[in-house]
């Protein structure tokens, strides 16, 4: 497994991700792809955490929460969850963009929250700048994905610049150097929503399967509430009773 230390908060803040060769053991891995077999024919799969148990159990949560510690992200909960699968038959092209939304419990109006959108029974919104820049992702790689497997390509330090507008994502996009993220299976990519990044369609008809995980250890203003975490907490009680 990949050496935790100190420094991957350092370089989260300076370049906005970071790469974690060996994350998961052999071990780790096979659980992991496993429990995501029964949605591997599909290409992205949201709320995976929540309607799929299996995959949150296959997860080694306590490696996480020390992840989570080290990357100055103690007290962080899951606050969305999705699986992607790019392959033959499902095999798209991203452009370069930040993650600008949330996903909560009910539409309301707050200031700073705006562009509201509702997809398959779940708000989204695009809150304040504060929100993204307070969260991370990660992204579990279960295949590996190079150049010519639509590794997904990043601008470092991007993210220092807060919420973009189209016409600067396009400018900096054109101007800036980019990094191409390639993974093993098992490798984990750290990143901020806000960095700029994006993907190129596969090149070869192979899969290239993603579990990205969201993660904040902030609490939302009342009465929102970070919609995955709160069914998650909701299931977990029900189960308990």
């Amino acid at each position: 497994m990949h050496h935790i230390d100190s420094s991957i908060a350092k370089i989260l803040a300076r370049q906005g991700f970071v790469i974690l060769p060996g994350f998961l053991d052999e071990s780790e891995l096979q659980r992991l792809r496993q429990a995501c077999q029964p949605i591997s024919d599909q290409y992205g799969v949201r709320q995976v955490l929540q309607n799929y148990p299996s995959i949150h159990r296959a997860l080694n949560w306590d490696k996480l929460h020390v992840l989570l510690d080290a990357a100055d992200m103690a007290g962080a909960q899951a606050v969305r969850s999705i699986f992607f699968n790019k392959n033959a038959d499902h095999n798209w092209l991203v452009s370069w963009h930040q993650d600008m939304t949330i996903c909560v419990n009910q539409k309301t109006e707050l200031a700073g929250y705006s562009k509201w959108t509702y997809k398959k029974d779940v708000h989204y919104v695009e809150p304040p700048a504060a929100v993204l820049e307070a969260m991370l992702t990660c992204r579990i790689a279960l295949d590996d994905a190079g150049a010519e497997n639509a590794a997904l390509k990043v601008i470092a330090g991007s993210h220092q610049s807060g919420k973009l507008s189209e016409s600067q994502v396009l400018d900096i996009s054109q101007t800036a150097m980019h990094e191409t993220c390639a993974m093993r299976a098992g490798d984990m990519l750290l990143m901020k929503p806000l960095l700029l990044h994006a993907s190129d369609k596969a090149r070869f008809a192979t899969q290239r399967r993603v579990l990205h995980l969201e993660f904040s250890a902030s609490k939302l203003p009342p009465p929102l509430h970070w919609a995955e975490a709160a069914c998650r907490s909701a299931h977990v009680s029900q189960s308990a009773d």
